[in-house]
């Protein structure tokens, strides 16, 4: 995610020839920057750049390679005379080696190849930017500490040490002070400088505490080469590996002091360990202040992605809105169709049970028709077995009859 409070204290100088990409892209670059110069040749380009360092630092400026008037290779060539510091990014769908060895020649800081993203530009950006402010910073720091140093020279006794207390380093001053060369001192254990009625213990305490990461302070009497007696009030400050983890060696600030001249020199040396622990703090503070503005910016930048989104899909709202009301009438004919089908159904359930009904009682009626059917069947069995009784009876008589006719006639 872009570090927008980063970004927004930055000054653009903004070079393009093509009308659709200056305009797409320093409506990006508005967004992000504190001043945006928008120049479409390279001989407005390099004016504006003349005139606007006037009112304000410019931070970067970003070049198409293809410009009109000139190339940004000449543009680059121009700036180079004026500023051979500022940053210089290049814009191309290609560039040849020629062109390529005499950008690195003057110094061009980055190259962007078109079609370029705008994601991209605006983290390439960042990262150029950044890398040039924290040399800058760095700078001013050396600058602060070269001052530092040149005061606390004139004024204190100054040693490193290793953790066991041996000498790895000395200032003119404490040369000056307690008559030891360099090459007499370097190596020695501060030992050296103890006075006879000071314990052994205390120093012994005191590496303890500064080994544990505790700034000690306090006031010594020390003997000089010459075995003569002076006073210090002295600070032993813990200096730590570039990680800031872990404690590699001690710095002995030392300050000539008499009992009267104890308060104001206790003062002076408050202001310098004051000083030492702000710059260390200021140290570890820029850098939590960098990791939660990046975490600021990532929730700016959603924001803005959001937005941006937001207008994107602007112009989809009314086809949307329109499907949604073709829903809404389908949903009302899918409604209407449903209660009539559901009148339907309760139309054709009330006519099946009226057809189960007639269908019951019409199986009711072919049960009574069947029973008198059979009983009238006994009674055709019964007639038709006593019609036969009745037919072999007459048969009877009628042989009968046969046989006395044939009587008669003979």
């Amino acid at each position: 995610m872009f570090n927008n409070s980063f970004l927004k204290k930055l000054n653009i100088l903004f070079i393009e020839s093509n009308t659709e990409d200056r305009e797409h892209f320093s409506n990006i670059l508005y967004k992000f920057f504190n001043n945006v110069v928008v120049c479409s040749n390279g001989k407005d380009g390099i004016d504006n750049f003349l005139e606007k360092r006037q009112e304000y630092f410019l931070d970067i400026i970003i070049c198409d390679k293809t410009l009109e008037d000139i190339t940004g290779i000449e543009v680059l060539k121009k700036i180079r005379e004026i500023d051979s510091e500022i940053p210089f990014i290049i814009t191309s769908p290609k560039i040849e080696v020629d062109d390529l060895l005499i950008a690195i020649k003057y110094k061009a800081t980055d190259y962007l190849s078109k079609p370029i993203n705008g994601k991209d530009m605006i983290f390439c950006i960042e990262r150029v930017c950044h890398n040039k402010y924290h040399e800058r910073l760095k700078l001013l720091m050396q600058e602060d500490l070269e001052e530092l140093r040149a005061v606390i020279n004139e004024v204190a006794l100054v040693s490193k040490t290793d953790l066991e207390g041996n000498i790895t380093f000395i200032n003119s001053y404490f040369t000056e002070i307690t008559g030891y060369s360099q090459d007499e001192i370097i190596g020695q254990n501060r030992l050296i400088l103890k006075d006879e009625n000071t314990s052994i213990s205390l120093y012994k305490d005191l590496l303890e505490k500064v080994k544990a990461g505790i700034v000690w302070e306090g006031k010594l009497k020390n003997i000089s080469k010459t075995k003569e007696e002076y006073y210090v009030y002295l600070t032993v400050l813990p200096i730590y590996d570039k990680k800031n983890s872990n404690i590699i060696e001690f710095m002995w600030i030392s300050f000539l002091t008499t009992e009267a001249e104890l308060e104001e020199k206790e003062f002076k040396k408050r202001v310098v360990k004051n000083m030492y622990e702000n710059r260390r703090i200021n140290t570890e503070s820029r850098q939590k202040i960098d990791e939660l503005m990046n975490q600021i910016s990532g929730y700016s930048n959603i924001k803005t992605l959001l937005n941006e989104e937001k207008e994107r899909k602007g112009k989809f709202t009314n086809q949307i809105n329109f499907y949604e009301n073709e829903l809404k009438v389908m949903e009302e004919k899918i409604k209407e169709i449903s209660e009539k089908a559901s009148q339907k159904i309760k139309q054709v359930v009330s006519a099946e049970k009226e057809v189960r009904e007639k269908k019951d009682k019409a199986i009711f009626l072919l049960n009574d028709v069947t029973i008198e059917l059979e009983d009238k069947n006994k009674k055709v069995k019964k007639l038709t077995k006593e019609l036969s009784t009745q037919m072999n009876l007459i048969k009877k008589l009628m042989i009968s009859i046969s046989e006395i006719e044939e009587s008669i006639e003979k």
